[in-house]
């Protein structure tokens, strides 16, 4: 099972962005008046950002699902996270940018390398159709299906 990138919860992750913007307008509107180039550029980045990202990575960036890990692969590298090793997995949400602001997805991970330790782990919560909620149940439901 794959869950590729979704478009919409990237250009999520600029919201903060945005308040920051919508906050020096109402301090300084006759600045943005003034140079309305500049406030386009500020303004467009993050559609500029999120769409390159969207275009060159949601082929590569995604979360698989195998009946013996949790796959992710990024733009850079692929990490594979053994069911075996993962504790449960459960959700962060930004407080106040919940319907805006992706998620992540948090579970503790047994794979540290030679000493065991157990990491934390984080994974943003971009991938998929629905919200952060439908994909950790559609995650568990497999998990338990497989029996990891």
């Amino acid at each position: 099972m794959t869950f590729e990138l979704n478009g919409g919860k990237l250009l999520g992750l600029f919201a903060p962005i945005w308040a920051l913007l919508a906050l020096s307008w109402l301090v300084n509107p006759a600045a943005w008046v003034a140079d309305p180039v500049n406030v386009a550029l500020a303004a467009g980045i993050p559609f500029a950002a999120s769409g390159l990202l969207w275009a060159f990575g949601r082929r590569r960036w995604r979360l698989e699902l195998t009946p013996t890990a949790l796959i992710h692969h990024t733009l850079g590298r692929t990490e594979v996270f053994d069911w075996a090793l993962t504790g449960p997995i459960g959700v962060s949400r930004v407080f106040g940018l919940d319907l805006v602001s992706p998620s992540t997805l948090h579970f503790a991970y047994a794979g540290g390398g030679p000493t065991g330790k157990v990491l934390g782990r984080r994974l943003l919560c971009v991938f998929g159709d629905g919200g952060t909620d439908r994909l950790l149940r559609q995650i568990e439901d497999y998990r338990r299906l497989h029996g990891a």
